[in-house]
């Protein structure tokens, strides 16, 4: 990493509290290779999985590893400030630039005017569009500085024509021709068979014991070689203990599972070749034989073993000695096919290979090389212009992605590593990124302190896949859960089908800070409720239960046992206690009520908001320290990015990149709506009579047995004072 140079000025801007290099004059973008890499945002990408122009990555990436390095960036505005005197037409973001642009003394400046002339448009600018049908022209002819020959480079020449066609099918070559290296290779190769064949004829009677019939002796030989080779190992072992013959030979319980089965000769194909005998080493040949190795065994006696070893007809066993033997008279032929070249050469006749070894094809092509050869500097003329068009359209859109995150920070579409926008839960999330696993992605990516949501998106259309991640900068997570559904539209307009599968959950907004105290009141008091409701319903259950098992035995006993006395002291406990309770509740809205009606009007909204603020603010405030954490770089680490910087994702940037619904400016609401839910005066009061009755039994409840005793007291006698 090199510091700074001091000779050069920078200028910086701050976006959403991070510091980052301005690109936006052409002495910026000249300032970018000066510029310490310390400074910079990020100091390595993927050259894949990004919004950018493949090609131009592809030029960049000079190692061709896939990723994009400080010194392959700083190498590509090297290049550009070694052609170019100035660097304004890069700001238009198209792959052209003037002429006049580029230094007199560049190489490719005269390629440029010649490249014009030829064209009739000697004023025009230099598009990516001309150079690259300048090169495809180019490209085309027989010697255009590739260093590769086609068949078309012989201009009619037959039997150089079919020199290059017999090399470039030997070489796998294909269309795009053969090089110097491909002629090397397929001449030493060539040298090689034939010496080969030279040695073969001359060691003729020890190389081939059977003539022409040697390579399909040597091939039964090899079918079975393992399997007789394993035989007289076992038999050997055999002559040394007998008493170990019932384990060399197949177990009952292998044979008895065979039988379970339909028996196939492939199914006894790694049982050894015949039973192992103490005292009897020879290998049948004919009878006693393992069935899957009947027909090799038969082949290699007919071809090989009797007519090498001078065998009779009538031969049904081998001994160890004679298949030793007959090994030793194939050795030779053995190491002989070993050292046989591999390649497709080999597949040409001999006389061929001598016929063209004869022409000296090195020789013979190394004119049309060389013509080739000639046509490189015009060849590496036209790539420099292509890579000069490329980097003039591009460049500054990956360096303000690279060096600083300026299209990020400024909401531009060109922000290489965002993939789309999501549409789910009435919301837009343009902070989308493609992900390959989501389960990997979000090991680190949850370190951003990010609200994400991962998505599968489908396009049934074409087939194709892929997995999103959004980040959700404003409104609140209520309603988003795994499997909700959404509609995400790619950077080309096309619309996938997208389904939650997995949610890293975080704070969202201060939004739903504010009313995350309320919400939670909500979602006690409706627990609290269903459960009692719960509990009800189960005691009523119960009672049904139990009831109609014991109405006879009440029905009976009723006669006979005595009615409890009527307690009127309980009762009027009750009722002193509803009225306590009544009393109480209605002394402390009174005092509330008189409290705030006390305070002056402009007060009254202030004790509202107090009220307010002082449930609702340490939940804000919490939630405002988790926010200002939220950074982007975890979330492109997680994607193979080297971010060198924190970049932060404030308040006011996750708002702007999640947009909510909002109704155009001057829209109305239109009508009644005839569904909508009646409010009279029958609520209200049945709100105030629950509020009662709750205080009322609430103060009943809690009421120890000597208040009780007292409030009936008290009751009694205030009725015989009345």
């Amino acid at each position: 990493m090199t510091a700074n140079n001091p000779s050069t000025k920078f200028n910086f801007f701050c976006a959403g509290g991070v510091e980052q290099l301005s690109i936006c004059k052409a002495e910026d973008l000249a300032a970018v290779e000066a510029l310490d890499p310390k400074l910079w945002l990020a100091i390595s990408m993927p050259a894949d999985c990004v919004d950018f122009d493949a090609r131009t990555l592809a030029l960049i990436d000079s190692d061709g590893d896939g990723r994009i390095r400080v010194p392959e960036v700083k190498a590509a505005v090297a290049f550009l400030r070694e052609h170019f005197t100035d660097f304004s037409s890069f700001f238009d973001g198209k792959s052209t630039f003037p002429l006049s642009a580029l230094k007199a003394e560049s190489p490719l400046t005269a390629s440029a005017r010649k490249l014009l002339e030829e064209a009739g448009t000697p004023e025009a600018p230099v598009t990516l569009q001309a150079v690259q049908e300048a090169f495809a022209h180019f490209a085309a002819r027989p010697f255009n500085g590739d260093g590769l020959l086609t068949p078309a480079s012989a201009e009619g020449a037959a039997e150089t024509e079919a020199l290059i066609k017999d090399i470039a099918a030997c070489c796998d070559a294909g269309a795009d021709g053969i090089c110097a290296g491909d002629v090397k290779n397929f001449v030493a190769e060539a040298r090689t068979l034939v010496a080969r064949a030279a040695d073969a004829e001359a060691r003729r009677d020890s190389l081939f014991p059977l003539g022409e019939q040697t390579a399909a002796a040597f091939a039964a030989i090899e079918a079975v070689r393992v399997k007789i080779d394993d035989y007289f190992a076992r038999a050997r072992l055999a002559d040394y203990d007998p008493a170990c013959c019932a384990k060399l030979n197949p177990s009952p319980d292998v044979l008895a599972a065979l039988a379970q089965g339909d028996i196939t000769a492939a199914a006894t194909k790694d049982l050894p070749l015949a039973q192992i005998v103490s005292g009897n080493s020879a290998l049948p040949l004919v009878s006693g034989v393992n069935p899957a190795w009947a027909s090799a065994l038969a082949q290699l006696r007919e071809i090989a073993l009797i007519p090498t070893l001078k065998l009779s007809a009538e031969t049904e066993v081998l001994e160890e000695a004679q298949w030793q033997a007959l090994l030793a008279r194939f050795d030779a032929y053995a190491a002989w096919i070993a050292g046989q070249p591999t390649g497709k050469t080999a597949a040409l006749p001999l006389a061929r290979l001598q016929a063209i070894l004869a022409q000296e094809p090195e020789n013979l092509l190394a004119p049309l090389f060389a013509r080739d050869l000639a046509e490189a500097p015009q060849r590496e003329a036209l790539a420099g212009l292509e890579r000069l068009c490329l980097y003039s359209g591009n460049l500054l859109s990956l360096l303000r992605n690279y060096v600083s995150f300026a299209d990020f920070y400024t909401l531009s579409p060109n922000t290489i590593f965002l993939a789309g926008t999501l549409y789910i839960d009435s919301r837009e999330c343009s902070l989308c990124t493609r992900v390959q696993n989501a389960a990997a992605h979000a090991a680190l990516a949850a370190q951003s302190n990010c609200y994400i949501a991962y998505c599968n998106c489908t396009r049934k259309s074409d087939g194709k896949t892929m997995t999103i991640a959004a980040v959700f900068g404003d409104g609140d997570a209520d309603f988003l859960s795994v499997g909700r559904n959404g509609v995400f539209v790619d950077k080309s307009g096309a619309d996938w089908d997208a389904t939650v599968c997995k949610i890293v959950e975080q704070a969202i907004s201060l939004r739903q800070a504010f009313w995350s105290p309320y919400k939670k009141l909500a979602r006690f008091a409706e627990t609290q409720i269903n459960n009692f409701a719960a509990a009800r319903e189960k005691k009523v259950d119960q009672g049904l239960s139990s009831g109609v098992d014991s109405v006879a035995s009440t029905a009976s006993a009723a006669g006979t046992a005595p009615k409890p006395a009527f307690d009127i002291g309980k009762f009027v406990g009750i009722f002193a206690a509803i009225g306590l309770a009544l009393g109480a509740l209605g002394a402390a809205l009174a005092t509330l009520a008189t409290a705030f009606m006390s305070l002056a009007w402009w007060q009254m909204p202030l004790a509202i908001l107090g009220v307010l603020l002082l449930i609702s603010l340490p939940s804000v405030i919490l939630t405002a320290m988790k926010l200002r954490r939220r950074t982007l770089g975890p979330i492109l680490d997680a994607n193979s990015w080297a971010v060198n910087a924190r970049a932060k994702i404030n308040i006011s940037l996750g708002k702007a990149y999640t947009r909510l619904p909002e109704k155009p400016r001057g829209s109305r609401l239109v009508g009644k709506d005839p569904y909508a839910e009646r409010k009279g005066t029958f609520r209200k009061i049945l709100l105030v009579l629950t509020l009662l009755a709750a205080s009322a039994i609430g103060a009943y409840c809690v009421m120890t047995p000597e208040a009780e005793q007292q409030a009936s007291a008290d009751a009694v006698k205030v009725l015989s004072e009345q």
